[in-house]
């Protein structure tokens, strides 16, 4: 059992276990894992599976907790890897940021089996449906980055599609590991949904380089476009977590949402 208490604490111990699972080699494929992780450091998605773990079951957050967060940050590392080479093979510009495929290949699949070797060190009776609800994610990301293979996705179908299962299937294992009624777990996941791509349109908005963010052609999207898109689904969160404040706690998710949607990404005006 652990109480940490702050957004800053967990991304450590977090941060920790990554450390952990991943190790460190001067094997190409394992610095380019670590590479990706180290990409996405404010631990969203892993904050996203503590924080509803927190908000649905109203107890403290466990070790077996902070390892399905990492887990999920693994799957996210997968994600980002993925994403680039799916966009270096849609574009035929190269510069000093093409990686060779054969290598994102195998670092990407480091990740997403390391993402399964951190889950099974954690032992929980709600483990089983925990595992599920990851492995699902896991191909579902899997098969959506295989269709890209045939057409490169616009920005809208890559956010609800890639971002959308990310966020939907971190809060889908942190609902499982609570053992919730399938009613608020359906609510939860819609929430995970929303919120993972409204943070995903905005932090688009904020690159300097957007190159490293898909599989798809930033050029052909108007940025007031992206940001209604993301204000949109932050709306649709926002909506459900009000309804879901009837029967839960909602603080702990409020403090994710505030510490990432407060001011600095400029939505607020299209709300």
């Amino acid at each position: 059992m652990t109480t940490l208490s702050t957004l800053d604490e967990r991304r450590n111990t977090i941060n920790q276990r990554l450390e952990t699972a991943l190790g460190s080699s001067d094997d190409h494929s394992v610095v380019l894992a670590n590479s990706a992780i180290n990409s996405c450091s404010d631990r969203w998605y892993g904050q996203l599976v503590a924080l509803s773990y927190a908000t649905i079951a109203d107890q403290p957050i466990t070790d077996v907790v902070l390892s399905a967060s990492a887990a999920t940050e693994l799957l996210r590392g997968y994600c980002q890897l993925r994403s680039e080479l799916l966009y270096q093979l849609h574009t035929s510009q190269r510069n000093s940021l093409t990686r060779d495929p054969v290598k994102m290949l195998l670092a990407g699949d480091y990740l997403n089996s390391t993402a399964y070797t951190v889950f099974f060190e954690a032992g929980n009776q709600q483990f089983e449906k925990a595992l599920e609800a990851l492995i699902e994610t896991s191909r579902s990301l899997i098969d959506s980055f295989n269709a890209t293979r045939i057409k490169s996705f616009d920005t809208y179908t890559f956010l609800d599609k890639l971002v959308g299962i990310l966020g939907e299937g971190a809060v889908t294992i942190a609902a499982n590991l609570t053992g919730s009624n399938t009613v608020l777990r359906n609510e939860f996941t819609n929430l995970g949904r929303a919120l993972s791509s409204a943070y995903h349109a905005f932090n688009i908005l904020e690159l300097e380089d957007r190159r490293s963010v898909g599989p798809i052609d930033h050029s052909q999207y108007e940025e007031s476009d992206l940001c209604q898109y993301g204000a949109r689904h932050f709306r649709g969160a926002m909506y459900t977590l009000n309804e879901l404040q009837e029967v839960v706690d909602v603080e702990p998710l409020l403090e994710l949402i505030d510490a990432h949607f407060g001011g600095k990404m400029g939505y607020k005006k299209w709300i």
